[in-house]
């Protein structure tokens, strides 16, 4: 009977052994530098459902990161950005409450250290241009979501990176040297004021925008003047006529260069 108990007593501190091993295990440091490595943190900032959830699928398939957060609106976006300290972001030019290159922006002077990527409905270098001075390391379409994970790969390692359906608008735009001139005056508009053109070309009226922007109407028509000032425009039609005219020629030149005169 004594024999038995002391076999016990053994074999329940060979256990309560094994098991201190074993968390030490799970809380032993992997790396020299003492923290265990983990898999970067991607917040997800995107207006659109079913674009936002396409983004979530291409982030867990990946394996290599994973999603700490997500929202379509700016207010929750700047809680999340604050509470979860992302290594990532992935941002929406459009925005419930914001533009994203605002909010780029401000999650710049928030915490300068998440690598932000801005993904875009569509490819403009002009609008890339903005990205980058806005903040943002990466700017990709949506037609480019794809790389979405090389470019977080490339962002990470302090490289700059942007989709393979802008870089050629880029190039082109570099080598002729001369592409921005017939827009020279568009570089007199702040951040704020070109989103707000672009909505005017796509027909929105002043009451509309206020809605849009969670603004004043008052707001909105002080932009509006302050723009017809900078373009030296004399009327909301031809600042309407002229942003309708700016659009059409942004969606051309998504698409392929204007052709040279014969």
């Amino acid at each position: 009977m004594q024999q038995r108990k002391d076999r016990r007593r053994v074999a329940r501190a060979l256990n309560a052994r094994r098991s201190s091993r074993e968390k030490q295990s799970l809380n032993k440091p992997d790396n020299v530098s003492g923290k265990r490595p983990t898999k970067p943190k991607v917040l997800v900032i995107y207006r659109t459902g079913f674009v936002r959830s396409g983004v979530l699928s291409l982030i867990g398939k990946s394996l290599r990161f994973v999603v700490c957060g997500e929202a379509g609106e700016a207010p929750m976006a700047r809680e999340l950005f604050l509470h979860h300290k992302p290594d990532l972001v992935v941002v929406g030019l459009r925005l419930c409450g914001a533009d994203g290159i605002q909010l780029i922006k401000e999650f710049r002077s928030l915490n300068p250290v998440p690598a932000i990527l801005l993904l875009s409905e569509h490819a403009d270098a002009f609008l890339a241009q903005r990205v980058f001075r806005a903040g943002a390391r990466a700017y990709l379409s949506v037609e480019d979501a794809p790389e979405l994970i090389r470019a977080f790969d490339e962002i990470l390692a302090g490289r700059p990176y942007v989709g393979v359906s802008v870089l050629p608008l880029i190039l082109n735009n570099f080598a002729g040297g001369t592409k921005y001139s017939r827009n020279s005056d568009m570089h007199s508009l702040s951040d704020r004021e070109l989103e707000i053109f672009s909505f005017i070309g796509r027909g929105l009226s002043a009451s509309e925008l206020a809605t849009e922007l969670n603004v004043s109407v008052k707001t909105i028509e002080t932009h509006q003047m302050r723009m017809k000032e900078k373009l030296g425009l004399h009327s909301a039609a031809e600042l309407r006529q002229k942003a309708r005219d700016w659009l059409a020629r942004s969606v051309v030149n998504r698409v392929h260069e204007d052709p040279e005169p014969a």
